[in-house]
C-alpha cells in the first residue's frame, strides 16, 4: 500500500506541528532522516521563517526534502569523518554528486515555478492574509483554524510536486 503523503501531512499540520514539518517529516524516512531530526531541523521555517511571513513554509520543507534525495554529501564525509557512515545517504542512487547537485537546483527551481503559478507568490503573508510577525500568543491561537484552512492548499501543492517529481 502506498503512503499517504498528504493525509499523513494534514494530519501532522492539523496536530500542532507547523508547514515545514508536516511536509519533511511525511517524507524524511523515505530518503533515510529520521523523522525526529528532520521535524526538529524544519521547526524554524514555519509560518514563513521564524514566523516571518517570508517563504512559505511548506515550499521551505519541500525543498528540504529535495535535499534529502539530491544532496551532496561526501564533501561532509571528507571534512567530519563520517563518510560510509550507513544513515548518511548521499543523494539519488546511481548518481553522481555533480548530477545530484544539478538535479537538486533545477527540482527546486521546478518546484518554485509550479508553487507561484499555483499560488501566485511564496510569501506565507500574501498566502495567508495575515501580517505573521503581529501574531504572537492568544493572537496566534485563535488564527490555528484560518491556517488550518488557508494552508491546506500550499501542503496539496507541494506533496504533488513532490511525488510526481521524486
Amino acid at each position: 500500500m502506498l503512503k499517504d503523503h498528504l493525509a499523513e501531512a494534514n494530519e501532522l499540520f492539523r496536530s500542532g506541528f507547523n508547514c515545514s514539518q508536516a511536509i519533511v517529516a511525511v517524507f524524511s524516512e523515505e530518503y533515510g532522516f529520521p523523522a525526529e531530526t528532520a521535524i526538529r531541523m524544519a521547526y524554524p521555517f514555519g509560518r514563513g521563517m521564524g514566523g516571518c511571513g517570508c517563504t512559505c513554509g511548506a515550499l521551505t520543507g519541500a525543498m528540504m526534502v529535495i535535499g534529502m534525495k539530491y544532496g551532496a554529501a561526501s564533501q561532509i564525509g571528507m571534512k567530519y569523518g563520517v563518510a560510509g557512515q550507513p544513515e548518511m545517504k548521499s543523494g539519488a542512487a546511481g548518481q553522481d554528486e555533480t548530477d545530484n547537485k544539478k538535479l537538486a537546483r533545477e527540482k527546486t527551481r521546478r518546484l518554485i515555478e509550479f508553487f507561484e503559478n499555483e499560488h501566485g507568490t511564496t510569501l506565507c503573508n500574501d498566502l495567508t492574509g495575515l501580517d505573521q510577525r503581529k501574531l504572537n500568543g492568544p493572537e496566534l491561537m485563535a488564527m490555528l483554524p484560518h491556517f488550518h484552512s488557508r494552508c491546506q492548499k500550499f501542503l496539496e501543492t507541494v506533496v504533488t510536486f513532490l511525488e510526481e517529481e521524486l
